[in-house]
């Protein structure tokens, strides 16, 4: 596995204006993201940062983004944030850096912030301190499937499915408010009802109060890179991979109430986001 380049990235600004409908603002205090998703969706922002390299293989540190995001906070109209809509902020470097706990500090006596984290990593139970003395805080988990062999092929840096889902067992008793996300379903490799109840069940067992969950969206550079890793890793499965390529509405109306009828099995609260 390829060494991630790291560097610094001089902060200009720390809060952005979200286009996601249940957002104020997102906060990215990285630019890049260590865990190599083979179907992540914000690969287009390679072309945005001027960074040479695959999105993947590099992380900047966003310098000085605790003080700037102090700064902002002062002018900002207060809203819901999330940490980690481009990139992850618990990804490996943060063990190191601490960046994103120090922003998280910065919202504590806040007034009017609701602050939340989507992940794919442990490490976010690190911060249960900060996070249970924010005014509003909740913790999001990706989780695409239980099979750690099949969870280390699609998201390389990663930890495996069973760590985060302790992870969200261990902020629950501490009493954040955590939920899940099933995003994305893996076309032709864990898009069955059973694969999907058996997530929905370990997140609603490990305190999850709901679960957002969303498709794959097969962008022309998502489809190669995640076609490329169904040759190479799963070619039994390409058959079917290139059928849902075919008829994607016809996939996802099936998808939809495979999701939907794992949700009743389960008894949990869940979310389509497709």
């Amino acid at each position: 596995m390829s060494q991630t380049r790291v560097f610094t990235w001089e902060c200009k600004s720390a809060l952005t204006k979200s286009k996601i409908p249940s957002l104020d603002y997102a906060l990215n205090p990285y630019v890049g993201c260590e865990h190599g998703c083979a179907y992540c969706y914000a690969t287009f922002m390679s072309r945005f940062t001027g960074i040479e390299g695959e999105w993947g293989s590099f992380v900047g540190i966003k310098e000085r983004a605790p003080e700037v995001l102090a700064r902002e906070l002062k002018r900002r109209q207060p809203g819901v944030v999330c940490l980690g809509t481009v990139c992850d902020a618990y990804q490996p470097i943060e063990k190191k850096t601490r960046l994103s706990r120090a922003c998280l500090e910065v919202f504590v006596g806040a007034e009017g912030f609701e602050v939340g984290v989507l992940t794919k990593s442990d490490l976010v139970a690190r911060d249960h301190d900060v996070l249970t003395r924010l005014e509003s805080s909740d913790v999001g988990f990706t989780i695409t499937c239980l099979d750690a062999g099949l969870a280390r092929a699609v998201e390389p840096k990663a930890p495996p499915p069973a760590r985060r889902l302790e992870a969200m067992r261990e902020l629950a008793a501490a009493g954040v408010s955590v939920w899940g996300f099933l995003g994305p379903v893996l076309p032709a490799l864990s898009d069955s009802e059973e694969a999907i109840a058996e997530v929905l069940r370990e997140m609603d067992r490990a305190g999850a109060s709901h679960v957002l969950v969303d498709r794959m969206n097969l962008y022309p550079k998502v489809w190669r890179c995640f076609r490329d890793l169904v040759s190479r890793e799963f070619p039994e499965r390409l058959d079917a991979l290139a059928a849902i390529r075919r008829e994607p509405g016809e996939y996802e109306a099936d998808l939809s109430e495979r999701v939907r009828s794992a949700a009743r099995s389960v008894g949990i609260e869940v979310d389509v986001c497709f």
